[in-house]
């Protein structure tokens, strides 16, 4: 019995020229990725960077939108946020003074709010709230959201993983 060599190279020829779209593309994949490009997906923050928040004392932050999507869909109660002001102290502390608009009918509404920072992770998230009571029902509404961005003057809290947030607070302050 003879074995024909020469169909075997062949298959090996056309077993390599199979992998070879595969070779390529994960090439280009490769050479399209450079160090510099952003992949986290969330800022880190320390107790120095704080100080840009509560700048060693207080600073005044006014809410200047409230989203469901950032930035395309305003949160419905977005109107009853942004008439507030926030002051922001060392410790987590912020004084929050109402507006005129409530989030709730009625006006037995209370906003309160606070932040953090873990300092291990370097996350910072505030906590927002508001509660109404009418008699003897209270109604509450708390959510939790991520510091994403934070300048001297603008600050972003979100939902959601950095350029695709959900939920979002933007503070400015003059």
């Amino acid at each position: 019995m003879e074995i024909n060599f020469e169909k075997y190279k062949n298959i090996k020829f056309l077993n390599k020229l199979k992998s070879l779209p595969i070779f390529t593309l994960l090439l280009l994949v490769f050479m399209g990725c450079s160090k510099d490009d952003d992949t986290t997906l969330y800022n880190t923050y320390t107790s120095e960077d704080l100080n840009l928040i509560h700048n060693d004392s207080s600073k005044t932050w006014n809410l200047v939108g409230y989203y469901c999507r950032y930035p395309d869909y305003l949160h419905i109660d977005n109107d009853c946020f942004i008439d507030e002001t926030y002051i922001f102290k060392p410790e987590g502390i912020v004084e929050v003074t109402a507006g005129i608009e409530n989030c709730f009918y009625g006006d037995s509404e209370i906003a309160t709010s606070e932040y953090r920072l873990y300092e291990e992770s370097g996350f910072v998230f505030i906590d927002m709230a508001r509660r109404k009571i009418s008699g003897d029902v209270a109604s509450n509404m708390v959510f939790t959201l991520s510091l994403m961005e934070l300048d001297e003057d603008r600050m972003l809290f979100a939902a959601g993983e950095k350029g695709d947030y959900g939920r979002t607070l933007i503070f400015e302050t003059e």
